[in-house]
């Protein structure tokens, strides 16, 4: 118990109330201060184990104490440390001095607004939901009672995107193109619609090559997944080669591991591998023709890659691609959308992706493209009569000639005047059937003028 420096920053060590030992790391500047603060603590912690003060009081708990002891008791529990990393860099700073019952919606609000300029919406909205479960872990534990701040936080509108998908013979081109030591983490993206954490942490005791299965249980270096549920996959008949080569090449318990056999890392861009295997498939939005001789810069768009003369030098114009915006995630997109579009159940579609509920795959992985919706739109067929254009335009100048007439007239306000005015209309069909057909037809009139 004491005080000692790590990374730069004052570290006090010291035993609560209930005898636990503790460590935090402060923002004391000298050893001092550090010193002092230690010293109120451990007076904090003596009056708790005399009961003068209660131990973890709500009122005097600060947030960046709720912090420590999220991660002490719950840090193991995350899939990946994005969320450790995300709190520590804008919440601690912002929040971490206040006392927990000074952390309001309009604070929360507050500093989530001033985070606006540099972090895209969907990731406020992170922050905002680490919050709301961190206080709801805290009144589990008695560390906290009263309405969780966090809720009366409103949510960032998040701006939905087109996601992109490949088409079938698109998905073949790429995988020809991409290099061979990623080719069967990216099949095995297509084929079985895995997150980029599920594959790098796929274990060789997962698969299953004689049964034709594969447990999904693991992400990144936690045991649990996305949906916190274990799964067990079916494995495609032309994805069996890709992940027997992928066992051999091995040398740890991991199925696609780095070259020295451990685990990938988190900052890994799998988005640049699978952009540049596309741009030598050709699978771009087209091409910048460059000039490359010295002082000319002459470019301009093109959609071929065809090599052809500057027209300022007479020089090669170069093609550079440009990339479609592709992210890897996209390649579970595409599972999804190629199953739904080939007709496969979407409860199927809902197990394949794992998630809770068959809207989520319906609405974010159901993509539909404008062939898609030209063929449904096809499907309308209707057998109203056609009418020759010069009749339809001679129908059209008499009503706008005889319209202010009626407007003008008194008797219209009769039933009786009404029906004269409805005979003498140009638009009105002479039948001896029944008023329902002569209502019918006339309704079919109104919608071809």
């Amino acid at each position: 118990m004491g005080v000692f420096r790590r990374d730069g920053r004052w570290v006090i060590e010291w035993k609560d109330g209930a005898g636990k030992g503790r460590q935090r790391r402060t923002q004391c500047s000298t050893k001092l201060e550090a010193r002092a603060l230690l010293t109120a603590l451990q007076r904090k912690s003596e009056y708790q184990r005399l009961g003068i003060e209660s131990i973890d009081a709500p009122t005097r708990l600060a947030f960046g104490e709720l912090l420590d002891w999220y991660w002490e008791n719950f840090g193991s529990e995350l899939r990946s440390d994005g969320d450790r990393q995300s709190a520590e860099k804008h919440l601690r700073p912002a929040l971490g001095q206040f006392t927990l019952s000074e952390i309001t919606s309009a604070r929360i609000d507050e500093v989530l607004s001033a985070l606006a300029d540099s972090l895209a919406p969907k990731s406020l909205n992170n922050l905002r939901g680490f919050v709301r479960t961190v206080f709801v872990k805290a009144a589990q534990r008695g560390l906290w009672s009263g309405l969780n701040p966090a809720i009366a936080v409103p949510r960032r509108k998040v701006p939905r995107r087109v996601a992109s998908y490949l088409k079938p013979a698109e998905v073949t081109l790429m995988l020809r193109e991409v290099a061979e030591c990623w080719r069967p983490m990216f099949a095995c993206a297509v084929y079985t619609g895995m997150r980029r954490g599920e594959l790098v942490a796929l274990r060789k005791a997962d698969v299953d090559l004689e049964a034709g299965s594969l447990l999904v249980a693991h992400s990144w270096g936690a045991d649990t997944t996305k949906g916190g549920r274990a799964a067990v996959l079916p494995i495609h008949p032309e994805l069996r080669p890709y992940l027997a080569e992928a066992i051999r090449r091995s040398t740890s318990a991991l199925v696609f591991p780095r070259a020295d056999g451990s685990m990938h890392r988190e900052h890994i861009d799998l988005a640049d591998i699978l952009r540049a295997a596309m741009n030598r498939a050709g699978l771009v939005d087209g091409w910048v023709l460059k000039c490359r001789r010295k002082g000319c810069g002459h470019s301009e768009a093109s959609a071929d890659s065809e090599v052809r003369p500057c027209p300022r030098c007479d020089f090669k114009l170069w093609p550079s691609p440009v990339p479609r915006r592709t992210r890897f995630h996209d390649l579970r997109h595409t599972t999804a959308t190629l199953m739904l579009k080939a007709g496969v159940p979407l409860a199927v579609v809902q197990r394949v992706l794992r998630h809770s509920s068959p809207t989520i795959t319906a609405e974010v992985y159901g993509h539909l493209d404008l062939e898609d919706m030209r063929s449904g739109i096809e499907t309308l067929t209707f057998e109203a009569p056609a009418l020759p254009v010069a009749e339809v335009l001679s129908m059209a100048a008499n009503a706008e000639s005889t319209a202010p007439a009626l407007r003008n007239s008194g008797e219209h306000k009769s039933e009786g005047a009404r029906a004269t005015a409805v005979s003498q209309s140009p638009c009105a069909v002479e039948s001896s059937g029944p008023s329902w057909i002569r209502t019918r037809d006339q309704s079919v009139m109104s919608r071809q003028l």
